[in-house]
């Protein structure tokens, strides 16, 4: 069913993803007349595999997801791509291309396509019962997901739910709490209307369980207050994830990342569904002979030993000579740098290769800048064989990109009732699923609320590194200033910059132009 959605997706683009440029977009500009689309149960097929399609034509839910860590303390990315570089030194201005823009942008252009689905789906009178309210929860659903990342980036922004028209295509800004109302509501009735069954049951469409966990995640973001949690919604979102079922952690965590086992997983709930050579994100090349993911030592050390303890603490760190590890001699430099990976988390091997050597038997090499002396592994293709010196292109990347899984419900559920209710046995259950899997102790008994919540943080960053989530983490937390206190002790070029009003970006210059004084710049920006 992955090559069915992929190939259905790669002719529906031609269709729906058109060359929307302006904010509201009206509505697609090559979208099939009316007179003969928006007739056949196949019609809405193809428009729907067009909206799943768009996470995968859009870089920043694919190839490009993980990158969002590069506005964090986890990793620089290389080439400036998505302008993160730019926003992690804290060059954001309203003219700042890359996520800033993109987002906004996209989202809008995103939701046009969703809300002319929405719109012919509940005119159409000959669509079976059934397939109609599956089809709208569907549509619901990604009008919320996108809805997301406008409120969560922007705050105020406009609301649009239904098509525009030529005489209404601006609309003004709404506040961020009406925003979060409104995703709520469309997140609620997609939960109504969605079909029950895992994700590979499913085969790829969204599931009522991973909608309800899709809430739960902005329902976390809402919940604090400059890093202060409301207790009443985290009970609530305890409340919501304990009726989340038919999933389980994947007995091995790596295997979460390679293709071949990805379509069956008892953990992944919702993926971006990728296909070689037609439909691949160019992962593998992003990661290897482009180096745009470059972890940060500062991630590296945070990662235990094995089992448990700090590895700042350990005799393997004390026994780690800097200078070499860092100096200019390449192969004394790997040799060291070797040594960090001893002993350690599981997890740290299956996240981060070193000294661009993502295999034992291959060393990628094309003429990039080794930034931090560390590569991301995580959803690199295990299965390729390569001669020395070949290097992985951007046709072998099928591998599905995750944006949930049940680590993440695993997670939610620790931070949320720790928060509510301190460090309960609901608490310690969670947590130590994800640490056993992984081959680390079960957390000591006794933790205070504050030793939890370390405890919690952490496993977020170490479970999901690379994942795309740690900049909505340390969003939540009101955190992203201690980015500034990151020094890299082999790329002294990282200076990372932060200041609060960062925690909301601009509304991008070229859009606030288009609408004529009726959307308005976010006042931090003017």
């Amino acid at each position: 069913m992955k090559k069915i959605i992929t190939v259905l997706s790669v002719g529906i683009c031609m269709l729906l993803n058109g060359s929307c440029s302006d904010l509201m977009d009206l509505n697609p500009t090559t979208q099939p007349s009316d007179k003969n689309f928006w007739v056949t149960q196949n019609d809405f097929d193809m428009a729907l595999a067009g909206i799943y399609g768009n996470l995968r034509s859009n870089e920043y839910f694919n190839a490009q997801y993980g990158l969002w860590d590069a506005l964090t303390d986890n990793m620089y990315a290389g080439h400036n791509e998505g302008a993160t570089g730019d926003i992690c030194e804290g060059n954001i201005e309203t003219d700042i291309g890359g996520y800033v823009k993109d987002i906004f942008t996209g989202a809008y252009s995103s939701l046009a396509r969703i809300n002319t689905f929405i719109a012919h789906a509940e005119a159409n009178a000959t669509l079976p019962a059934d397939v109609k309210k599956q089809m709208i929860g569907e549509g619901r659903f990604f009008r919320a997901f996108h809805n997301m990342f406008l409120y969560i980036c922007y705050g105020d922004v406009p609301i649009v739910t239904g098509m525009l028209t030529l005489d209404k295509q601006y609309l003004p800004k709404e506040p961020a709490e009406k925003v979060y109302e409104n995703i709520l509501v469309d997140l609620d009735a997609a939960i109504s209307d969605l079909p029950d069954g895992t994700y590979a049951q499913l085969k790829g469409h969204i599931s009522k369980n991973a909608a309800k966990a899709f809430k739960a995640k902005v329902m976390l973001q809402h919940a604090y207050k400059k890093g202060v949690a409301d207790k009443e919604e985290m009970k609530q979102i305890v409340a919501l994830l304990e009726t989340i079922s038919g999933y389980s952690l994947q007995p091995v965590y790596g295997d979460l990342f390679e293709d071949a086992k990805q379509e069956e997983s008892p953990e992944i709930m919702f993926s971006v569904k990728n296909l070689a050579p037609k439909s691949c994100s160019g992962l593998d090349m992003y990661m290897t002979n482009w180096l745009m993911y470059c972890p940060l030592r500062n991630l590296v050390d945070a990662f235990e030993m094995k089992g448990q303890g700090k590895w700042s603490d350990s005799d393997e760190a004390k026994a780690v000579n800097e200078a070499v590890l860092n100096g200019d001699d390449v192969e004394a430099a790997e040799a060291e740098r070797a040594k960090l990976f001893v002993n350690r988390d599981a997890r740290l091997a299956a996240t981060v290769f070193h000294s661009m050597r993502p295999f034992p038997e291959v060393r990628y090499i094309a003429g990039e800048t080794d930034f931090t002396g560390f590569g991301c592994y995580k959803y690199l293709q295990r299965d390729k064989t390569l001669a020395a010196g070949d290097l992985l292109d951007g046709e072998v990347s099928e591998q599905d990109m995750i944006l949930m899984r049940y680590g993440y419900v695993l997670l939610m559920m620790a931070e949320a009732e720790n928060e509510a209710n301190g460090p309960t046995p609901k608490v310690y259950e969670a947590m130590n699923k994800i640490r056993k899997r992984a081959g680390q102790n079960v957390l000591p008994a006794g933790l205070s609320q504050e030793a939890m919540r370390a405890k919690i943080r952490h496993e977020w960053r170490v479970e999901t590194a690379f994942e795309g989530l740690h900049y909505f983490e340390m969003k939540r937390w009101h955190t992203l200033g201690d980015i500034v206190k990151i020094k890299d002790p082999k790329f002294t070029d990282y200076k990372p910059h932060f200041e609060d009003r960062f925690y909301y970006w601009p509304i991008p210059q070229s859009e606030i132009d288009k609408a004529k004084g009726i959307l308005v710049q976010n006042p931090d920006y003017k």
